[in-house]
């Protein structure tokens, strides 16, 4: 837990890709016309805290009203007046759907993913939450020579006793070590899939859930993301010269994450608490969108708070 920190809460937010989401980081150098923004130092894709905190304010409600502006801060062109009670942590990534040969697709991680996520989690103080997820990166400390999948998915995704993703066969081990990558599946997916609606995708993940090495991890966030090709029609009705551009996107089934902060309301006085259960109570029940191709329906995320509300009181700070 940060030092000097007790008048702050925290929270993590889930979120879960449905439809392809394009987070733009400018024009691409390479083949892709419009790549999606990336980690300079391991080429993890990321969201921007600041996109993450404008689709929020938006679903908020657009007319500022005091509790828009209590929680993130007064609109463009007034924020010299007081900032915002929350700050946003970079859209992470924690999970990402490969294709397999076998069980349609999995998600896959590593172990530099799974450490960074327990030490945010640690620092906020938030690790009881996950106990499976220490024991999991102690294991994967002592060593890790093959993929690590769950137990229960071996029937549904090894052909021959290797798991093909995409155009590789990958070796798993055949030992009991993915038995602790199973718990941890199990602990984290009910905090994602949190509707009925979401069951079956609960039950997929806690089985097809895959431990990669850093290389192989790598490989497929760069090189299996969508890739959509888009063309603009003239006004005559055919395609403009020249038009043709690549865009990539984060496939469906994607999953991220982001460390909420919560501070005393320079607004109203609200404390901590009562900022974090105000924001809890008015958070997005149904989907946001993110990142641009909003008219032709990319980008649809569906959020989860870890803890979410713990009182319907709105406390403020008193003597």
């Amino acid at each position: 837990m940060i030092e000097g920190d007790n008048m702050r809460k925290y929270d993590i937010m889930f979120m879960d890709v449905i439809t392809p989401l394009h987070n733009g980081s400018g024009e691409g150098l390479g083949l892709v016309d419009n790549p999606i923004l990336r980690e300079r130092t391991t080429q993890f894709p990321i969201i921007q805290a600041s996109s993450i905190k404008g689709v929020l304010r938006d679903a908020y409600g657009k007319d500022d009203g005091s509790d828009v502006v209590s929680l993130f801060g007064p609109p463009p062109g007034k924020g010299e007046e007081h900032a915002g009670a929350i700050s946003f942590g970079e859209g992470q990534i924690l999970a990402f759907p490969v294709r397999s040969l076998k069980g349609c697709f999995v998600w896959v991680t590593s172990p530099i993913v799974l450490w960074r996520f327990y030490q945010k989690i640690d620092i906020i103080g938030k690790e009881n939450l996950f106990p499976e997820l220490k024991n999991l990166i102690d294991k994967i400390v002592s060593g890790m020579d093959k993929a690590m999948i769950c137990p229960s998915g071996k029937d549904t995704l090894l052909l021959n006793g290797e798991l093909l993703l995409e155009e590789f066969s990958i070796c798993c081990d055949d030992d009991d070590s993915g038995k602790l990558l199973e718990k941890f599946a199990k602990e984290i997916s009910g905090k994602i899939y949190r509707s009925e609606n979401d069951i079956f995708l609960k039950n997929e993940f806690e089985k097809k859930l895959v431990l990669l090495n850093e290389d192989t991890f790598r490989y497929f966030v760069t090189n299996a993301t969508e890739v959509v090709p888009n063309i603009k029609i003239g006004e005559k009705g055919t395609t403009e010269k020249g038009s043709l551009r690549y865009t990539e996107y984060l496939p469906s089934e994607t999953i991220m994450y982001s460390i909420l902060t919560f501070e005393k309301s320079r607004r109203d006085g609200a404390n901590a608490e009562g900022v974090k259960n105000l924001f809890a109570d008015k958070f997005p029940k149904k989907t946001i969108q993110i990142g641009g191709d909003e008219t032709t329906g990319k980008g649809v995320v569906k959020l989860a708070l870890v803890e979410g509300v713990k009182s319907n009181d709105r406390q403020k700070s008193g003597p």
